[in-house]
């Protein structure tokens, strides 16, 4: 039998607001043990497209942060209750870059974010951090 205390853990999960984000913060929460540390990460950065079709933008990362910070907001208390500290982490980049430059010991993300079409435009995060990936991956299936 051993005597030592369990290694504590510091899983981050991506958040998008998207539903699937949703269930992947979840199961981080459920999967988490008493003394891990459960990280929220969100990454915003504008699409870039050839200098012909660049219209003028506004680099305005307010939504992204706001739904970092609510999402927060709905598990602590959950997390609280069972001793699991709740961070966040944003930063403006590639969300797949942000994943895989932090230091974690798991990483779960959801199986799909914002659709089809932004997945064709962007890449999916979840197929591009399970093949670059140091650390186990998660991907919370959709349904």
């Amino acid at each position: 039998m051993s005597t030592h205390a369990p290694q504590k853990r510091h899983i981050i999960v991506g958040v998008d607001g998207s539903p699937n984000s949703h269930k992947a913060i979840d199961w981080a929460i459920q999967y988490a043990h008493a003394g891990d540390k459960v990280t929220l990460v969100s990454a915003w950065s504008p699409i870039i497209v050839p200098a012909e079709m660049a219209v003028p933008y506004t680099f305005d990362d307010a939504a992204s942060r706001t739904v970092l910070d609510n999402e927060a907001k709905r598990v602590t208390s959950v997390a609280t209750a069972r001793d699991i500290a709740i961070a966040t982490h944003f930063e403006n980049n590639d969300p797949r870059n942000v994943l895989l430059s932090l230091k974690a010991d798991l990483i779960v993300v959801g199986a799909r974010g914002h659709g089809a079409v932004m997945g064709l435009l962007l890449g999916s995060v979840a197929d591009y951090v399970s093949r670059h990936a140091k650390v186990p991956v998660v991907i919370v299936p959709v349904g």
